[in-house]
């Protein structure tokens, strides 16, 4: 995954209605806002003073739409997309008055894309993406896949999806365009920077399934390059049975690969540190949910029942793509000097939404809180920075500096921080 993909928590209450949280969350929204409109000159017709009534004139909006007093009338089969379309864009308006990035709508089909990803699986071609600015670029290629097979590499610039020049600071749109039905065609341009060629494909859409945890004994090593993609339903077990292959192969170190993490379920995030820590040396991390105010709650690490903590060596790889829950498992780690972080900043996304269901399939996701490492260093817009940085200019399609310096931190044993920042038994 890419991101900013979001931490997670799954609302207990399930689907709900979408006007009882609007209706709540827009009046917060309106008494921070007030005023907006003022200033706005238009012609209008007085009726009678009434108490104020928080959406009272939405109805009518649509009413004064759907009879066509609207200049350009709209055909009577577009009426459900048009008023499909209104309600979309008045809550996105009403969202975006917080100016936080993290509290979206997200329609039926966003909410299906998000899903996938967190499944491991979706139609695509096999083409993970990062966003520097507004340039896309391919951060990862699934073997085998549509994109592998016609020798789309990682460090490839998207340039074209269907025609349509991708100039967009969303990636998650980016990711949605490059999704469909199985069996879609889709039409690619990208350019490949180390040589200015520029390269166009159709590729056919297949069912791209990335498991989240893939293990690799490397070469003439006997380490083990253990890679998270994300933090999903099935990132633990997975896990369990990759740690214990790597124990009986007898490995003496473990490259833990966070790169391009966008992050996912918290509770994963946790888990994954029990297999690594004992949950005695402290929290996971710290919850703050009031928005700068003193008391932050410890969040602890979970054990996995009847193992013990892996304490081989052990090296983190990190980069601007990993994010969410995926820093928060970098963070701990170091702040604990169980590890030591290899590569790049990471991306810097330390708040947690809360998914909101819908009746119809769409999805709402509030920030409801930030976490903050077990020394209290904040995530969010700071991101976490290796001990070890590593420049990628030199990297290509058959090259991975940052994998090679984390085998080097391995040889030379040096695995620990030189100052922990968190201590045993922080609370």
């Amino acid at each position: 995954m890419n991101p900013p993909t979001v931490e997670l928590k799954r609302d207990s209450r399930g689907s709900i209605s979408r006007r009882e949280v609007l209706r709540s969350l827009l009046l917060c929204v309106i008494l921070l806002a007030g005023g907006f409109a003022a200033g706005i000159g238009v012609e209008r017709s007085r009726g009678e003073e009434a108490e104020p009534d928080l959406f009272a004139n939405l109805p009518a909006v649509h009413t004064v739409i759907a009879e066509n007093y609207y200049y350009y009338p709209t055909e009577a089969d577009q009426r459900s997309e048009v008023d499909a379309d209104m309600e979309a864009g008045a809550i996105d308006g009403a969202l975006l008055t917080l100016g936080d990035a993290y509290t979206r709508y997200l329609g039926v089909d966003e909410s299906q894309t998000a899903q996938e990803g967190l499944e491991g699986k979706y139609g695509g071609v096999g083409i993970d993406v990062v966003l520097e600015g507004d340039v896309a670029f391919v951060s990862a290629v699934v073997p085998e896949s549509p994109a592998d097979d016609v020798g789309i590499v990682r460090g490839d610039v998207i340039e074209q999806i269907n025609g349509a020049r991708v100039q967009n600071t969303d990636v998650n749109e980016v990711v949605r365009l490059l999704r469909g039905e199985i069996g879609d065609s889709l039409s690619i341009t990208l350019v490949r920077p180390s040589t200015g060629e520029v390269l166009n494909h159709t590729l056919i859409l297949e069912e791209i399934i990335i498991p989240p945890v893939t293990l690799v004994f490397i070469e003439g090593t006997t380490y083990a390059w253990l890679r998270i993609t994300l933090f999903g339903d099935t990132t633990v077990p997975d896990l369990d049975a990759a740690i214990a292959e790597i124990q009986a192969r007898g490995s003496t170190g473990i490259i833990l690969d966070l790169r391009g993490n966008g992050g996912g379920w918290v509770e994963a995030a946790r888990q994954t540190l029990g297999r690594f820590m004992d949950p005695s040396v402290g929290p996971a991390m710290f919850e703050d949910t009031s928005a700068g105010e003193e008391g932050m709650t410890a969040m602890p690490i979970e054990a996995a029942e009847g193992i013990a903590p892996l304490d081989l060596p052990l090296v983190v790889l990190i980069d601007g793509g990993t994010a969410s829950a995926a820093e928060i498992v970098a963070g701990s780690l170091k702040d604990y000097g169980r590890a030591m972080l290899v590569g790049q900043a990471t991306f810097g996304k330390g708040s947690v939404q809360r998914i909101y269901e819908f009746a119809d399939g769409s999805t709402m996701r509030v920030t409801v809180a930030e976490w903050f490492t077990p020394s209290r260093a904040r995530i969010q817009d700071e991101g976490i920075r290796p001990d070890v940085e590593v420049a990628t200019s030199s990297q290509t399609a058959s090259s991975d500096p940052i994998l090679e310096a984390g085998i080097e931190v391995l040889d030379n044993q040096d695995v620990t921080p030189a100052s922990p920042s968190a201590t045993p038994a922080q609370n």
